[in-house]
């Protein structure tokens, strides 16, 4: 049933912009049981990924990338969407900053400060990507 499932193109899609190749690891290695994932590393290329492909079921970024944050990265997202919104995870080691507050007021869904259980990591994309869409 998977497998005709994934066949029939049934499968969420993810974006992770990340430059970190561990963490890049991590997130395949949890996620890519629950969906398919394609792996940027900056801001960047991430807006060149959304522009240039098939709608994403949900953005997951880093806060610290080269270029924009990922703050920003959710900011540029927000503006330029069509009538639907995807659901976007922000991950960052600098979560007493107020990089949540700064991630949510930048219209971010979730939002996750290292370090994260793989559990919790799991549920959130998840929980992102069982939720009805919404409109902009």
């Amino acid at each position: 049933m998977e497998a005709a499932a994934r066949d029939a193109g049934t499968r969420k899609r993810v974006l992770v912009a990340d430059d970190d190749d561990d963490v890049c690891s991590l997130l395949q290695a949890v996620l890519t049981a629950y969906c398919d994932l394609t792996v940027v590393h900056d801001a960047e290329s991430a807006l060149r990924t959304i522009a240039m492909s098939p709608r994403f079921d949900a953005l997951v970024t880093d806060f610290m990338l080269p270029g924009l944050t990922g703050v920003e990265l959710v900011e540029h997202v927000r503006r330029s969407e069509g009538s639907t919104r995807i659901p976007i995870l922000i991950i960052s080691g600098h979560g007493s900053l107020g990089v949540g507050a700064d991630a949510r007021a930048a219209g971010a869904d979730a939002f996750l400060d290292k370090p994260f259980t793989l559990t919790q990591l799991r549920g959130t994309v998840l929980a992102l990507l069982s939720a009805p869409p919404t409109r902009s």
